[in-house]
């Protein structure tokens, strides 16, 4: 077993990978490496159209249909990719964007296929309220940040599921779409850390369905890692920190 065969065995992806659907390979995308996989996605049409903290995301006008995303280290959407393939509650529903292939090399470099989405309109009826439900997480104190994100983004409303700015509008989207809370509450039971209630984490479906595009927050140290990798991540983490405190300094976040 190779170190790619390891990765899926370990999160069962080759049991539920669908034969039809695009994968890197039938893309023709052969270079995965950290140091090269960019600029080989450049030169071979897939411009880049949208940008994360730490991955870019590429269309390719042969195949409209999909996106591939390229990290260079371990990010919340890497943990999401792995949670949606081994498979939770309403992960093959209407809210969840569909990962057709993934990749890890061995240097820890991350690519997925998936469906491509669309950019809501700012001034769509129910995106914020879409927002609210990420962000109010229930029994846990919102951050004052997200707050003003969110009230910096959308001043008539407030970042809470109950508030009665969206009176009207709550009723209205759970009429059009029952299963989208329940989705959200289900990522969030399974994901190892908190949801990232950033802007921009919701996007549309072909059938015009709000999809939880990218809602976890990185952790560093990434689900779809190997475990041998995950502990010696954090293993070198606690062995900064250990030396940090000992000359008397804390570390420079990242």
């Amino acid at each position: 077993m190779d170190w790619q065969e390891g990765v899926d065995a370990m999160f069962g992806f080759r049991n539920q990978v669908d034969a039809s659907s695009p994968s890197l390979a039938a893309l023709g995308i052969a270079e995965r490496s950290a140091a090269k996989a960019y600029a080989a996605l450049i030169a071979t049409g897939w411009s880049e159209i949208g940008f994360g903290y730490h991955g870019t995301v590429h269309a390719h006008q042969d195949h409209p249909d999909v996106v591939v995303r390229f990290a260079q280290k371990a990010d919340g959407f890497g943990d999401y990719a792995a949670l949606l393939r081994k498979g939770f509650a309403g992960s093959n529903g209407p809210h969840a964007p569909r990962i057709h292939d993934m990749h890890v090399s061995r240097c820890g470099a991350l690519m997925t296929v998936g469906s491509r989405l669309s950019n809501p309109a700012h001034d769509t009826w129910w995106l914020a309220y879409a927002h609210a439900v990420i962000a109010d997480h229930p029994g846990i104190a919102m951050d004052e940040g997200v707050r003003d994100r969110f009230k910096t983004e959308w001043p008539a409303h407030e970042p809470r599921v109950d508030h009665p700015s969206f009176d009207g509008i709550r009723e209205a989207f759970r009429t059009a779409w029952p299963g989208y809370e329940a989705y959200v509450a289900a990522l969030r039971a399974v994901s190892p850390q908190s949801l990232d209630p950033n802007i921009g984490n919701v996007l549309v479906g072909n059938d015009g369905s709000p999809v939880v595009n990218d809602p976890l927050c990185d952790d560093g140290y990434g689900l779809w890692r190997s475990p041998l990798l995950r502990v010696s991540a954090r293993f070198a983490d606690l062995v900064r920190r250990f030396a940090g405190d000992a000359i008397g300094r804390a570390p420079v976040p990242a």
